[in-house]
């Protein structure tokens, strides 16, 4: 398993980095709401490409076809729930 963590301020992201075919890859989010999680993915315009499930964020690998990594997505979404 590959992790990738993102901390601060009680804010934690920690993602599975580990993908292949047809696997996701499979991120836990604590430290804030569901709704920010949801609002957070809305303002990257990636929202296709992602699933919420809980505290679990499911980032589908389909999204290098549309020209971001994983990384970059996950960042970004860091971004964001920082602002909530």
């Amino acid at each position: 398993m590959s992790l990738y963590v993102l901390e601060d301020k009680g804010l934690y992201i920690e993602c599975d980095m580990e993908y292949g075919p047809k696997k996701d890859i499979s991120c836990t989010v604590k430290g804030v709401t569901q709704q920010c999680v949801e609002e957070a993915v809305r303002k990257t315009g990636y929202s296709a490409y992602m699933k919420i499930e809980g505290n679990r964020l499911l980032l589908s690998t389909s999204v290098f076809k549309a020209g971001k990594t994983p990384g970059e997505l996950i960042k970004e979404i860091f971004f964001y729930l920082r602002l909530c």
